[in-house]
């Protein structure tokens, strides 16, 4: 299988959450993420600010797994 490329799988990542994911392959935890990701974003928007910092730590936590996936794929 080729190699994934690390910068366009974080890229997608930082875009929005759970696409990095989903370009190594990992389609089912992607999509868990991004749909937290608008859940918790919808809630922010209309109800609470403070849940703005969930959001952010799914993005983040995103972008730590997306890093973790590409290597695991890549064989690193």
């Amino acid at each position: 299988m080729a190699k994934k490329s690390m910068i366009l799988a974080l890229i997608l990542s930082f875009i929005w959450s759970g696409l990095g994911l989903i370009y190594v392959g990992e389609v089912r935890k992607g999509i868990l993420l991004a749909i937290l990701a608008v859940i918790f974003e919808y809630i922010t928007n209309y109800y609470f600010q403070i849940v703005g910092i969930i959001v952010f730590l799914i993005w983040i936590f995103s972008l730590y797994l997306t890093y973790k996936e590409v290597k695991a794929f890549n064989g690193e």
